[in-house]
This record gives C-alpha cells, structure tokens and sequence, in this order.
C-alpha cells in the first residue's frame, strides 16, 4: 500500500505563513526588555526617570504624577520642536525676551526654578527636584530625539505657572 500524500491546503499555508510572520515581528515588539522608561523615588523626594525609548508619553506623565509631580510629556522626532508660546512659564527661561549674551543666559538659567526642577545626570537619565514646584505647576517636558544611540535625547524642561493650561505640542522645525 503507497502512502498516503498530503495536500498543502491554502488554509494551513495560511496559518503557517501566520507563524513565521509573528516569529520575526516579536522580537521587535518586544525590544531589548528594557521598559521604555522608569521611575525612582529617592528617600530625599528626588526622581530619577531613565528614558530608554521615546514612547508611551501619557503613561510617564501619570508615573510622574503617581510620584506627585503633575507632568506634560512630549516626545519629539529629530529636527522638530514645539511651537512656542503653549503655556505661561514661571520664569523668563520659556518665552521670555532672548538674552544679551551668555552672561546674561547663565545668569537666567541659574536662577531661574525651571533650571533647578530638572537636571539631565546622563546620557538616558534626568532628575526632577519636586522642592523646586510649587503647588498647581505643571514640569513641561519636551523630549527631541538626537539621531544619536549614544545621547538619544535632548530635554527641554519648564514650569508651567500654577492653575494655567499647557497646550498641545504644534511641531514646528527645531532653531536649536
């Protein structure tokens, strides 16, 4: 007696074609397993947030705000920014008149709140100061991606002032 020969039916073709298809599509789902970002609590109140990839911006604004900092999160493609103005800031480092010279910019920058909320320590990771937001402001953060693995990132932070709306980001061409 011959065996019996099996038919290749466009059904099975279809769900073997199916499986080979999610076997190269998981690993780029699921990455290198590092979360696309996290958030530590120190004992003094500082955050340290490591960002890994630039995605999933509502969810690091409520880890931020499950952390008690109320955060607007923007994640922005290469040579984009936002359209300014979007909010009112605290201080002259968001939509304030453009300084002399460098003197003039450090001088603003050092004593200005918006520079003291937050501090980049690396090449993935920042710091936030909560001492440094007062009740009702919104820490604006503004992600641009580098086009760079080593420094994936660049990190605009504002305060937004107590009680005042933050716009949606409007992308714009990038003049810094």
């Amino acid at each position: 007696m011959r065996p019996r020969r099996r038919f290749v039916t466009v059904p099975r073709l279809l769900v073997a074609a199916g499986v080979a298809a999610a076997a190269a599509v998981t690993p780029l789902l699921i990455g290198n397993g590092a979360p696309a970002y996290a958030v530590a609590e120190s004992s003094n109140g500082t955050l340290t947030v490591t960002v890994n990839e630039m995605r999933d911006p509502d969810g690091l604004e409520a880890r931020l705000g499950a952390a008690g900092v109320k955060a607007d999160v923007t994640f922005l493609p290469a040579g984009k920014g936002c359209a300014v103005p979007r909010f009112a800031g605290v201080d002259a480092t968001y939509g304030g008149p453009p300084a002399a010279g460098a003197g003039e910019l450090r001088a603003l920058v050092n004593e200005a709140r918006s520079s003291k909320a937050t501090r980049v320590t690396s090449a993935r990771t920042f710091r936030i100061f909560p001492e440094h937001i007062r009740p009702g402001e919104t820490l604006v953060l503004e992600f641009r991606d580098n086009g760079n693995a080593q420094k994936p990132w660049r990190l605009g932070g504002w305060l937004a002032r107590a009680h005042t709306p933050v716009q949606p980001c409007t992308p714009v061409d990038d003049l810094g």
